[in-house]
């Protein structure tokens, strides 16, 4: 979980998805030395989406980037084809792009990707609230949507929801401590979801 998270064991996605009635969005990222890919990193990935599939998830999170961190649509090509069934969320690699407009402008070219998980850039969603804003402008006419991510709690989700973000991913902010050594605290998530009923009925 410090690293942004990899892909889990096979053991771990088989137990998850058979314990909770939930949809469940599986990482699939070989590694954390970048978002840069190589053929067998590819390949590896491959065999993992197939076992992602084969156990039922409803959604895979994924993404790559160019050694000099552009999209990698080489790897989106080659790899969303295999994807068929599952909704697919780019991840954080989307927040090292230098141009966050052109790199969502690309990503709409493929029908797969449903969501952008993104702060908005370096730092968390409540330090780019103008730049969630563009990019929540940019998709407002598109079935893509932006999930928002990174340093969210109950105190700070409404400056989000304020702006028109109605997609929220939560990690370390709602778990005790703020640790992600630490179990989730569920009235953190209660009062989130209210909130957020409160702004979207």
């Amino acid at each position: 979980m410090e690293e942004g998270g990899i892909t889990p064991s096979l053991g771990k996605i088989k137990n998850v998805i058979s314990a909770v009635s939930i949809p469940v969005h599986v990482m699939l990222r070989p590694h954390s030395n970048s978002y840069h890919y190589t053929v067998e990193d590819f390949s590896v990935m491959l065999d993992d989406l197939r076992v992602i599939q084969l156990f039922g998830a409803r959604g895979v999170v994924l993404g790559g980037l160019t050694k000099e961190n552009f999209i990698d649509n080489i790897l989106l090509q080659d790899l969303l084809p295999h994807c068929e069934g599952l909704n697919v969320t780019f991840h954080r690699a989307f927040d090292e792009v230098e141009d966050q407009i052109e790199a969502l402008h690309q990503l709409k070219k493929y029908p797969q990707i449903k969501q952008v998980l993104t702060s908005g850039g370096p730092g968390t969603a409540l330090d780019n609230l103008i730049q969630i804003e563009a990019l929540l402008y940019e998709t407002s006419h598109e079935r893509m949507h932006i999930l928002a991510t990174s340093g969210i709690d109950p105190t700070n989700v409404a400056q989000l929801l304020e702006i028109g973000v109605t997609n929220i991913h939560v990690g370390s902010g709602v778990r005790f401590g703020k640790s992600f050594h630490q179990p989730i605290n569920i009235e953190m998530i209660r009062k989130i979801k209210q909130l957020m009923e409160s702004y979207l009925t």
